[in-house]
């Protein structure tokens, strides 16, 4: 079983985005709202992909959780509103995808994730 993980504050944009994840063929998705979610389904589920809203409003980003995936290995890409020469994820290599997404942008994204996570190992 392929598990995903999406991290959005906006439910409306993370159901859209759980629907990508399941057409691209992930068979389990856990869409979340917030970083400390996110990380109770890292701790208890074998995650293969995340896909990490920067902006978690109220001054909250993913790039610590994202520092927590890139420690234990978990291919991701960053999603946002914001372009990449406005946000806080240049000291990743993780792939960027921005808003609005589509399946393609999203399926390019994982495709370059396991990309880079092939390159580093």
């Amino acid at each position: 079983m392929r598990e995903a993980l999406y991290l959005d504050d906006e439910v409306l944009i993370g159901l859209d985005g759980q629907f990508i994840l399941e057409q691209i063929g992930f068979t389990s998705v856990h869409l979340v709202h917030n970083s400390d979610e996110a990380l109770a389904v890292v701790n208890s589920r074998t995650i293969a992909f995340a896909l990490l809203d920067v902006n978690l409003g109220r001054n909250q980003t993913s790039l610590p959780l994202a520092r927590e995936l890139e420690r234990r290995g978990i291919v991701f890409a960053f999603v946002s509103g914001y372009n990449r020469d406005e946000d806080l994820t240049g000291s990743f290599t993780a792939p960027f995808v921005s808003k609005p997404f589509s399946h393609a942008t999203v399926q390019t994204a994982l495709n370059d994730a396991l990309t880079v996570e092939r390159l580093r190992q």
